[in-house]
């Protein structure tokens, strides 16, 4: 129904976004190229690469809930005047994935990341009877997912701008070493570890579990809709208190309800991960990046693994 709602607000505003293509095109007559974005994760790459050839803007005003946002009309025909729109798609975005086929007509190129399989993966280990077969959108969280999602969009840049191959070339590559000290520091770190479990408050650390050998024993599903019931949450404790879990991991937005009452239960400390699918008011004030909130997440596992 949400799908469908999306479709319509688009549909009814593209007699807008076509009435605007005249502003549009003078604004791709210059040598820069604008991109809009989705999620932070694809506007860091974005930036790193293009550097000062390229406009990158997100669409996401800062702190929303990407699996919820819905763009205004004017905030359409903003993005119908880039020069293209890269996007995660792969189930996680109602807005971006409507909003892309709505742009379909117009003069912007279109970019699904999700299109990419291979930097996918089912998300399937979890020790409860939640179903996790949905593909994970989470690929970011795994610096050598978020280095070919990183390469996919250097070659996306340079087929749009060929004249500065060399230069996004270069960021790439110094984006590359950064992304894989990143996940050497998360090896180190956690490979090693004798308690590899974590309690989290949904299922979004698959690709953790797949690189590191770390568990993640999940209170929701993907979605933070997927609730467990009575049931699954009397096996979520009675493990949590077998494995002696001293801690709840929740996102950076803040508790659930489900997650608290399982807090409370087991008498364990609230711990926060980002999820960088958005920037918050306060990343910003702070001048947080991508590696910077990694960084903090990684001290986080650290803490919650000893």
């Amino acid at each position: 129904m949400r799908r469908t709602h999306y479709a319509f607000i688009l549909i009814t505003i593209i007699g807008i976004i076509a009435s605007g293509c005249s502003s549009s095109s003078d604004s791709k007559n210059n040598n820069d190229l604008t991109l809009y974005t989705s999620i932070y994760p694809i506007q860091y790459a974005a930036e790193r690469i293009g550097s000062e050839s390229v406009n990158i803007k997100s669409v996401y005003p800062p702190g929303v809930d990407a699996h919820t946002y819905e763009p205004t009309s004017k905030e359409m025909t903003t993005i119908a005047d880039g020069d293209a729109f890269i996007y995660l798609g792969a189930g996680m975005e109602g807005f971006a994935e409507t909003a892309a086929a709505a742009l379909d007509s117009q003069d912007i190129k279109l970019i699904e990341i999700g299109s990419q399989e291979e930097l996918f993966h089912q998300d399937v280990n979890n020790n409860t009877e939640h179903d996790h077969s949905d593909r994970n959108p989470h690929i970011w969280l795994d610096p050598k997912r978020m280095l070919k999602m990183s390469s996919y969009i250097k070659g996306k840049l340079i087929e749009m701008d060929p004249e500065n191959k060399q230069a996004y070339t270069k960021n790439f590559n110094d984006l590359k070493k950064d992304l894989l000290a990143l996940d050497k520091r998360f090896e180190e770190t956690l490979q090693p570890k004798a308690k590899k479990e974590i309690l989290v408050s949904h299922a979004a650390y698959g690709y953790w579990e797949e690189r590191y050998d770390i568990e993640q024993i999940a209170i929701s599903g993907l979605s933070s809709s997927d609730e467990p019931s009575q049931k699954e949450l009397t096996e979520i404790i009675d493990l949590a208190e077998e494995k002696k879990l001293n801690y709840v991991i929740f996102e950076q937005s803040g508790s659930d309800k489900v997650s608290k009452i399982i807090q409370d239960q087991i008498g364990a400390e609230a711990l926060y991960i980002h999820n960088l699918s958005v920037l918050n008011e306060e990343d910003i004030e702070n001048g947080a990046d991508y590696l910077s909130l990694m960084n903090k997440n990684l001290e986080v596992l650290d803490k919650a693994t000893n």
